[in-house]
């Protein structure tokens, strides 16, 4: 069974490298400043799902699973968090980077708010948000602040996010479901907090579907980096996809 999942997501990630370049570099505006995204579309969209990045800013990654989704029917917006030409190059750059904007809450609620009526435009599908790492801390922004709720967010997925909220909060009533992939290798992400996230998300009238993936790091699921795991990112890609079958339907 693994090695046919391991050969099934080589396989699409051998074609989105190729496919990727279908999808339209775009931009959306918050508050004046320009933010760059990529938009690739599906022939018959389910739905759409909208990417937030990792602390590096859009990248490849990004792209390449936008594709991805597109092949699987999604219309899929990758986001860029920093403006047009400030994506930061070195891990101080990246830490402030991270830090500025969890620091702001007004002004993360304004690029998401910017990002998701660009990734909608006009349409009425059900829209879901994914995030890594960063982009996942992001995604969880909107759930406990109650955005998600107003903006009439379909469903959070969530790679390598911290579910503890640092702010305090309850959950609000009718939180959308979430996906929850964490490596349980992650120096990041403390394990011992997700039966409480499971337990506040159900009694706020949601779902949690929580995939924990053996020996597996920070950003397993991120061709590319460090941590990661081809095994653990095809395992939870399986999963995510039977979680967007449930959510979203055929």
């Amino acid at each position: 069974m693994t090695n046919t999942i391991l050969k099934s997501i080589t396989l699409a990630l051998a074609a989105t490298t190729t496919a990727a370049t279908a999808g339209d570099m775009n931009t959306y505006s918050v508050e004046g400043e320009t933010y760059e995204s990529y938009v690739a579309f599906a022939d018959n969209p389910r739905g759409t799902i909208m990417i937030l990045p990792t602390w590096n800013g859009l990248s490849d990654f990004e792209m390449d699973r936008a594709q991805m989704l597109a092949d699987m029917g999604f219309n899929a917006f990758a986001a860029d968090l920093y403006p047009t030409g400030q994506r930061p190059t070195t891990m101080e750059a990246k830490q402030a980077g991270l830090a500025s904007l969890l620091g702001d809450q007004e002004r993360m609620h304004a690029i998401l708010q910017s990002a998701i009526a660009a990734a909608r435009q006009g349409g009425d599908e059900p829209l879901l948000v994914m995030g890594y790492s960063m982009g996942a801390l992001t995604a969880m922004e909107l759930a406990w602040s109650g955005l998600g709720n107003d903006l009439g967010v379909d469903g959070y997925i969530i790679f390598s996010g911290r579910v503890s909220d640092p702010r305090g909060r309850m959950m609000p009533e009718d939180v959308a479901p979430f996906f929850l992939a964490i490596g349980e290798s992650d120096q990041r992400i403390p394990l011992s907090s997700l039966p409480s996230f499971i337990d506040e998300v159900e009694m706020a009238g949601g779902a949690v579907t929580a995939h924990t993936l053996p020996n597996a790091g920070h950003l397993f699921s991120a061709f590319g980096f460090p941590n990661y795991n081809a095994e653990a990112d095809a395992d939870s890609w399986e999963t995510l996809t039977e979680f967007l079958e449930e959510a979203v339907g055929t």
